[in-house]
């Protein structure tokens, strides 16, 4: 009787598992696609029936979340590289310098801010190209609300505050040397925290302007490329994470800038994407390793990797159960790209959606259903996931 009983528990177990929710097999889905004239690599944001995305064409978009048509569009004359802040019934972005506040509903601007500075440049075979760095600066800064103003960097080492309402700039600081700025700032406890291409991480008081720290995040430069700070910072337990130009993720104390731990990775790739940590787990993707990274976010040990042949830029969306992110060929314009789900407990692939070119664009998860991203195919996709 006991070895009987033992038996069926055996197997109760065994489909128990099988059916868990947390271990099922997921799969993507089309459901919808919208084709723009130009490459998307700023993550959609949403509210609860539209999203609002710009591309590099200098449009920017109002599309219906449930069938992918546009509401409405507003054509500006730069490049549409970041995430928006919607906020109340403005959505706010940046293009080619210029910063823009429209209102959501039927995309007529209330008012924009230009910096009236020479645009940066980058020159290659005679070529020059507008808004960019060197080759590989696809990444601007996106911002952030804080006491009804909106704080943002530019590509002139200035941090801005806006009046929401208004657009008058009500906050200044201006960075050592005029450093440009492709990170997202964060403001906790009364403190503005903002990283900058030469790899300096800032810390300032937010009612004084005062400096409290600032941290320099390599000892050497090996290459021209390498250093700049490019994405959002984040904080879990007093410690700052976010991701860089770097092979080696500094993770530093928001009280001093000191370093907490160091995670080097092995093969020297840049852990450039925006860093999320959930249940005391980093997660973090790198460039030329084409890796998704879980670390302990305590003292940085590595709890898996997941290892395709796709460079990693942008923020993952994390849940419970799954890690997605998207990935793609930087060096490549006529590769695929592909969005990718994990499992979040030990990195295994669940599916692959495969697009005809990088996707570069952080995707939005919508109530653990479907996920919306662009490409650099200039196409925003919507996926059920199953």
């Amino acid at each position: 009787m006991k070895i009987i009983t033992s038996f069926l528990f055996f197997i109760l177990t065994t489909v128990m598992i099988s059916y868990s929710p947390s271990i099922k097999a997921q799969s993507f889905e089309m459901r919808w696609k919208l084709e723009t004239n130009s490459k998307i690599l700023g993550g959609p944001v949403n509210d609860d029936q539209n999203i609002y995305v710009g591309n590099e064409g200098g449009d920017f978009y109002s599309i219906d979340l449930k069938n992918g048509k546009i509401n409405w569009k507003f054509e500006t004359d730069g490049k549409v590289q970041a995430k928006a802040l919607l906020i109340n019934n403005i959505v706010f972005f940046e293009s080619g310098n210029t910063y823009y506040a429209l209102n959501k509903h039927e995309g007529a601007l209330i008012w924009k801010y230009d910096l009236g500075k020479e645009a940066e440049k980058f020159t290659y075979s005679g070529v020059d190209y507008l808004y960019i760095l060197d080759p590989y600066d696809d990444k601007h800064a996106s911002a952030i609300v804080y006491d009804e103003l909106i704080y943002t960097g530019t590509s002139h080492g200035e941090v801005l505050g806006f009046h929401i309402n208004s657009g008058e700039v009500l906050f200044k600081i201006t960075l050592s040397g005029n450093v440009p700025i492709r990170s997202t700032p964060l403001i906790q406890e009364g403190r503005i925290y903002i990283g900058d291409w030469n790899g300096v991480v800032y810390c300032y008081d937010i009612e004084s302007k005062l400096l409290r720290w600032k941290k320099r995040t390599y000892r050497k430069k090996p290459y021209a490329t390498f250093g700049g700070i490019a994405s959002e910072f984040i904080i879990h337990k007093g410690k700052l994470f976010f991701g860089a130009r770097n092979h080696m993720l500094n993770v530093l104390w928001t009280e001093d800038g000191q370093k907490e731990w160091t995670y080097t990775d092995p093969n020297g790739g840049w852990l450039i994407s925006d860093p999320v940590v959930m249940n005391d787990t980093l997660y973090v993707g790198g460039s030329d390793n084409f890796s998704m990274l879980a670390l302990d976010a305590n003292d940085g040990r590595l709890l898996w990797t997941c290892t395709r042949k796709k460079n990693i830029y942008a923020k993952a969306s994390v849940t419970t159960d799954w890690v997605i992110y998207g990935g793609g060929n930087s060096y490549d314009p006529k590769d695929t790209g592909e969005l990718v789900i994990l499992n979040r407990k030990d990195g295994n692939v669940l599916d692959v959606f495969q697009t005809s070119s990088s996707v570069f664009s952080a995707p939005l998860l919508i109530k653990n259903k479907s996920v919306i991203f662009g490409s650099n195919d200039g196409t925003i996709y919507s996926l059920s996931i199953n």
